[in-house]
């Protein structure tokens, strides 16, 4: 997985020198703090357990963005980007008699991401000022997790190994918009907002709680949610 990312990092350096003299890529950097949220779904209602998301917290992403013009308003958009997620989860004993017993995670989970985009600019808003949109997914690699906070109050609940409460990867969908401001002949700042929505259920077969000897997927799912500023420069 390092040996791709570190052959997808060469390739995006390699297209910039090439394609740099007709003005056919952009290479940049983009930082992008975000609020990283979580959707869990209760599948069984009638168990007496409840299984639910547990907050959203503040999380980062910063790495490579590509644009390979096509068009004078539009770019095939790419890169390689660090990111810094969030899974938090909880569930609570219900029923009549039951007395509630409230068990939650806390998890950083470390991805190597990969968008895949269309990228459309307006025409001048402003003296060397463009609006863009951002329509595409992208692709996620898990490249590690981290246990920010575990309890339990149930003696049927369990822990999954170190780093194997989360499945390997992701797809997701992303939008985003924002302003391009044009500094000199080569350089550019931006600055946005971006939706990153996951679409596939990133528990893994014991999830970041099990019970017993049953699967995550008996009880729940969990996908994932970033909402981001993005500001960067390209060349």
């Amino acid at each position: 997985m390092k040996n791709n990312a570190i052959l997808l990092l060469l390739l995006l350096l390699a297209s910039n020198q090439i394609f740099a003299q007709d003005k056919k890529f952009k290479l940049g950097l983009r930082f992008a703090p975000n609020i990283a949220m979580n959707r869990v779904v209760d599948l069984v209602e009638t168990d007496g357990l409840l299984f639910s998301n547990n907050g959203a917290g503040v999380r980062y992403s910063a790495g490579l963005t590509g644009d390979f013009y096509f068009g004078k308003n539009y770019s095939f958009y790419t890169g390689l980007w660090y990111t810094v997620m969030r899974t938090g989860m909880k569930f609570d004993s219900t029923g009549t008699g039951i007395k509630p017993a409230i068990n939650e995670s806390v998890y950083n989970l470390q991805y190597l991401q990969v968008p895949v985009a269309l990228k459309l600019f307006t025409n001048e808003i402003g003296t060397d000022l463009k609006m863009y949109f951002v329509v595409g997914g992208t692709l996620g690699f898990k490249i590690d997790e981290k246990e920010k906070s575990w309890e339990k109050n149930r003696s049927s609940v369990q822990k999954p190994s170190k780093g194997s409460g989360h499945s390997f990867g992701d797809v997701g969908l992303l939008l985003g918009s924002g302003v391009e401001y044009q500094m000199g002949e080569t350089t550019t700042l931006f600055f946005g907002l971006s939706y990153n929505r996951g679409l596939l259920d990133i528990a893994s077969k014991k999830g970041p709680m099990w019970i017993a000897e049953r699967d995550a997927s008996d009880f729940y799912t969990i996908s994932t949610s970033l909402l981001s500023l993005e500001a960067g420069i390209k060349f």
